[in-house]
């Protein structure tokens, strides 16, 4: 049997979406994630890293946001009010906050979004700082998918942190989602050249939706516990990666394991459909028993 102590961190990957929470305007309901949040610390006493606080997708939004017209005082209140309320609500019980997430293409050029077409660059920082006033305590991230080596897209974002940093706005670290498909997985040293350079900005960063893909039958199990291990190693290097957040639990409940994103379904997740480990979690467990002491990397 699957046990909580698996889990140091948890993350409801689309549970906070606003749709859920604020499903018409100036109402809020709180049933369905408040029974996830008491439910993990009164079991697991796991850490809460939570997903996305201001997600962009629509399939995310509520339709009362998304089929209007706004001004930008009118979309600033929104974001201040929702994030103010949320944060709020939960003050003192989130480690982390991805505040906002995948919010660049490809090629580096910011992603439309509802609040990106009227606010432009500037949504972001508005909600950091909401953020920031309303639940002091947590972490703040910004979450991007294929900025982990050394690309357009890392240096869109590293721009934006820059400008963020410069400009006095709460912000505390990087999520790096940290998909990829074995045996193509990104270069450790791009990936830590990369990170360094956030690093050098004082902020933290981690993997936070990691999951090393088979696809296509690709590769073998024990290729892909390889390349687990090679990439939790760039982690485990830097003294300022806080950890590693798996992208699900068993491919059977993920949207990438069932194939439900739009593509083929891959295989990624630590334990199979019975909850029972697979080679990668062993080879995992076993490195970081033999190469660290107390989470340290030795």
């Amino acid at each position: 049997m699957l046990s909580y102590d698996e889990f140091g961190m948890v993350t409801p990957i689309q549970g906070f979406e606003m749709s859920t929470l604020q499903p018409s305007q100036g109402s809020f309901d709180f049933t369905a994630t408040d029974r996830f949040v008491s439910y993990w610390q009164n079991n697991a006493h796991a850490q809460l890293w939570i997903h996305t606080l201001l997600p962009t997708a629509a399939t995310a939004l509520p339709g009362w946001l998304t089929n209007s017209v706004w001004s930008k005082s009118q979309l600033t209140s929104i974001i201040q009010d929702y994030v103010a309320t949320v944060t709020g609500h939960y003050r003192g019980q989130v480690y982390a906050w991805d505040v906002v997430s995948e919010i660049f293409e490809d090629n580096g050029k910011w992603r439309s979004n509802v609040f990106y077409d009227v606010l432009g660059p500037d949504y972001v920082q508005i909600a950091l700082v909401a953020a920031r006033s309303a639940d002091p305590g947590a972490k703040l991230y910004i979450e991007e998918y294929g900025a982990e080596e050394v690309n357009v897209k890392s240096d869109a974002l590293f721009s934006l942190t820059q400008d963020l940093k410069n400009n006095g706005v709460p912000l505390d670290g990087i999520g790096f989602e940290g998909h990829s498909v074995t045996p193509q997985i990104p270069t450790p040293y791009s990936v830590m050249v990369n990170t360094q350079r956030f690093e050098a900005l004082d902020l933290d960063w981690a993997y936070t939706q990691l999951g090393v893909r088979i696809a296509y039958g690709s590769a073998t199990l024990g290729r892909q516990a390889e390349d687990y291990n090679t990439v939790l190693t760039t982690c485990l290097w830097s003294e300022r990666c806080v950890g590693a957040l798996t992208s699900g639990i068993t491919d059977t409940t993920t949207i990438e394991g069932t194939g439900s994103w739009g593509g083929p379904p891959w295989s990624e997740t630590l334990f199979d459909a019975n909850y029972v480990p697979i080679i990668s979690y062993n080879v995992i467990a076993n490195y970081l028993t033999v190469t660290t002491v107390d989470g340290d990397y030795i």
